[in-house]
């Protein structure tokens, strides 16, 4: 298995009492996985969606829709 770390990324966003953050990494087998988390920042458990893709631009493809939306939402890196 070669794992490439190096395309790894991941970003958090607050807003008021609200985080959001996404990732683009990959699964025990080598597959490309963006994974999503979001909920109360004052919560020990959020919500979260696990997207598989077959290559990696997909992947950075629906990381860069979240990032977009993000900042039209009003989040702030964190």
């Amino acid at each position: 298995m070669d794992y490439q770390l190096d395309k790894w990324k991941r970003q958090d966003w607050r807003k008021h009492t609200r985080h959001y953050s996404c990732e683009v990494r990959q699964n025990l087998f080598g597959q490309w996985v963006v994974l999503r988390r979001w909920g109360r920042v004052s919560a020990f458990q959020g919500q979260s969606s696990e997207t598989m893709c077959d290559r990696y631009e997909q992947a950075l493809k629906i990381f860069d829709g979240v990032v977009k939306r993000r900042e039209r939402r009003g989040y702030s890196y964190w």
